[in-house]
């Protein structure tokens, strides 16, 4: 009975501490709504809104994702409680480990203290993704800029007709786009650039935003020059960079092998011992 009774203790304070998080973080701190459905709308708004959690493209509002966060770890908890009650679950210490391990590696911070969570690799791991699908239509836009070059020759091309273009043809990067663009047309220049830089976050996009700062100021043949060898000096990284990977993969297969070579060597020293033993054994008696 008091077992019984902790539980449900325990069950009851776990679920008030799970509605009071709900309601704080919906309603946060908007303004009060009126009339009858003021509750109602100020709990959507902030399931909505606030912080976002970005996964490979796909953006989830912190609050949503708490929501079925406790959602599932709390009805798991009460059914692994209410088993234990009725059937007396023979793994409830093991449920009730896996239920807190899982609370805090599904905690949408990065660290803890100064212990990492998993959080913190799962962001490093899109947002290199992420850097690394930006880059490559960093260079196909870099080609289509020396073949737009090529083919209007010395006609003058505006900043905005150039941007205009680059924006039809990516995807990833578009929003980034539009957003630059937009400060771009404000007279906000320089602005426009650096945000495009650290939005993206690479070499690539800081190079290249240098060049858009040059489009109304250099000729179309003096850009189609700085575009070549800028893409040169890509291909001649991109190069440096794959010959480095293989050349740590090799150095990987090299080590696997002389492992694999020494545990041989060893479980065939250890069965020539074993039967040298054996032998001497035998001739003891």
């Amino acid at each position: 009975m008091v077992f019984k009774v902790i539980y449900f203790t325990i069950v009851f304070i776990t679920a008030l501490v799970s509605i009071g998080f709900f309601t704080r973080s919906a309603l946060g701190v908007l303004p009060s709504g009126k009339g009858r459905f003021g509750i109602v709308a100020r709990v959507k708004k902030g399931l909505s809104s606030g912080e976002v959690l970005s996964f490979g493209g796909i953006n989830i509002p912190v609050s949503k994702y708490q929501t079925v966060r406790f959602t599932i770890l709390g009805t798991w908890l009460i059914g692994a409680v209410l088993l234990k009650i009725i059937n007396g679950l023979p793994s409830f210490g093991m449920q009730l480990f896996l239920i807190a391990v899982l609370l805090i590696g599904t905690t949408p911070k990065s660290k803890m203290g100064r212990i990492k969570l998993p959080f913190l690799y799962f962001s490093d791991f899109f947002k290199k993704k992420g850097r690394e699908e930006a880059n490559r239509e960093i260079y196909r836009t870099v080609s289509l800029l020396i073949n737009l070059f090529t083919i209007k020759g010395e006609a003058v091309l505006g900043s905005n007709y150039i941007f205009g273009e680059i924006v039809k043809t990516v995807k990833v990067t578009r929003p980034i786009y539009l957003k630059m663009l937009s400060l771009w047309n404000m007279n906000r220049r320089e602005e426009a650039a650096s945000y495009f830089a650290t939005a993206i976050g690479t070499k690539e996009a800081r190079d290249l935003a240098g060049v858009f700062l040059k489009l109304d100021h250099l000729r179309s043949r003096e850009l189609k020059g700085q575009l070549i060898n800028y893409q040169n000096n890509i291909k001649t990284e991109r190069i440096t960079a794959r010959e480095r990977t293989n050349e740590r993969n090799g150095n990987l297969i090299y080590i696997l092998a002389i492992v694999s070579a020494v545990v041989v060597l060893l479980n065939f020293l250890v069965v020539v011992l074993t039967d040298v033993f054996a032998s001497y054994s035998s001739l003891s008696f």
